[in-house]
């Protein structure tokens, strides 16, 4: 059993070894950070009343004979770099609203010093925010716990990893649209955004009661410049039809009903679309530059008749192609519509009128019947309050 402790120890200490550079050279032992993934991030769920909790783990890449204590403090400038590396723009929490907690059950702001035992190789300091002051830390915006190996009384600071991003993974309770009567939701854009647009992201999380509907589709810009139609099946995942059908118009990858799904489109540099369910790149399909044309019926779709029972929130649209970063930052959270990246913003949340509302005000909300277009019924939506999110079921807070 020792010898394999030792094994595993000493790769532990080749792997780290291999990320250092001059400043952490140690022939015998080193302090690194024990994070569980090589991008050193991780997440912690947190909801306003009740906070979050979460932990990081200074390590010693073999066993100490001595004590060695090991100071780790809040780290914004890691944060800075991890942003500008992914594309983000998350915000730091203010050492005031956060508890480091050392195994003596010390509590401090800002930093801690952890002992590493004698005969140990790690230790570890709790992380505890007790609540979320939601006018502070608005849902609009992303925040993050970074925390660096700053100092030990013993061995090297390897170089990295001796940090961990602790990112805030909001707890919701928001209110939902539901289909009542299926039809197309139709998005009559502002004249400026009927201008080319060689990069656009789309993105709405839905829930299907059935995928088996041979034209159901998601959304759409029609007698646009460019087609960009889509259709959904359970069995052969996202169509990007393009101007024609086929097998390779499809993702072929399946897709869950009575799950949430977050579909994002990414048209960039006027020659593809990526398509992401849940933020995970499903298939790139090459296409022509996609835009609004100046024709009265080119309208942003979401939805058809087959939409009778589908859960709906979120839908967005941006005027450039988002990062993976990005993507997955933005999946169920609010935004806010004064991003002047964001180009459309309807959150479907219940409203005091009950109506749908676009928040960035570039656009007209109609339907098929009033713009002439054909004579079809418009949608109905109805809403579904007290609904909890993260989560991949529709889960209803009593």
């Amino acid at each position: 059993m020792k010898k394999n402790i030792f094994l595993m120890l000493s790769v532990c200490l080749l792997a780290a070894c291999d990320m250092v550079n001059s400043e952490g050279e140690a022939p015998d032992n080193a302090v690194y950070m024990g994070n569980t993934n090589t991008s050193g991030v991780i997440s912690m769920l947190v909801s306003d009343a009740e906070g979050g909790r979460s932990v990081v783990t200074p390590r010693l890449a073999n066993v100490t004979d001595e004590p060695v204590e090991v100071t780790v403090s809040i780290d914004e400038q890691k944060l800075k770099e991890y942003n500008e590396k992914a594309g983000l723009s998350l915000d730091p929490i203010a050492a005031e609203d956060f508890v480091l907690i050392t195994k003596d059950g010390k509590e401090s702001h800002g930093f801690a010093t952890a002992v590493i035992e004698r005969g140990q190789y790690n230790a570890s300091v709790e992380v505890v925010m007790p609540k979320v002051d939601k006018d502070k830390y608005p849902y609009s915006k992303r925040f993050a716990i970074p925390l660096s190996i700053t100092s030990a009384s013993k061995y090297k600071v390897l170089s990295s990893p001796k940090s961990t991003i602790i990112r805030l993974n909001r707890q919701l309770i928001t209110s939902v649209g539901y289909f009542d009567r299926g039809g197309s939701i139709a998005l009559v854009p502002c004249d400026e955004l009927r201008e080319p647009m060689a990069n656009w992201t789309i993105q709405v999380s839905m829930m299907f009661p059935s995928l088996n509907e041979s034209n159901q589709t998601t959304v759409s810009i029609q007698s646009g410049t460019g087609d960009f139609y889509t259709r959904i099946r359970a069995d052969k995942g996202i169509q990007m039809k393009h101007g024609r059908d086929g097998e390779d118009t499809w993702t072929h990858k399946p897709i869950k009903t009575h799950k949430w799904v977050n579909l994002t489109y990414v048209h960039r540099n006027a020659s593809s679309v990526d398509v992401y369910i849940n933020g995970e790149l499903q298939k790139t399909f090459t296409t022509s530059p996609i835009y609004f044309s100046k024709q009265k019926k080119c309208c942003l779709f979401i939805g058809n008749t087959t939409f009778r029972g589908v859960y709906i929130r979120e839908a967005r649209m941006w005027n450039k192609a988002l990062t993976e970063g990005e993507i997955i930052d933005k999946e169920y959270l609010p935004q806010d519509p004064t991003d002047p990246s964001l180009i459309m913003y309807m959150p479907f949340t219940k409203t005091e009128d009950g109506q749908m509302k676009e928040l960035t005000g570039n656009w007209t909300i109609s339907d098929f019947r009033t713009l002439g277009i054909w004579d079809e019924d418009p949608a109905s939506i109805k809403y579904v309050e007290n609904v909890m999110f993260p989560s991949e079921d529709l889960v209803i807070v009593e």
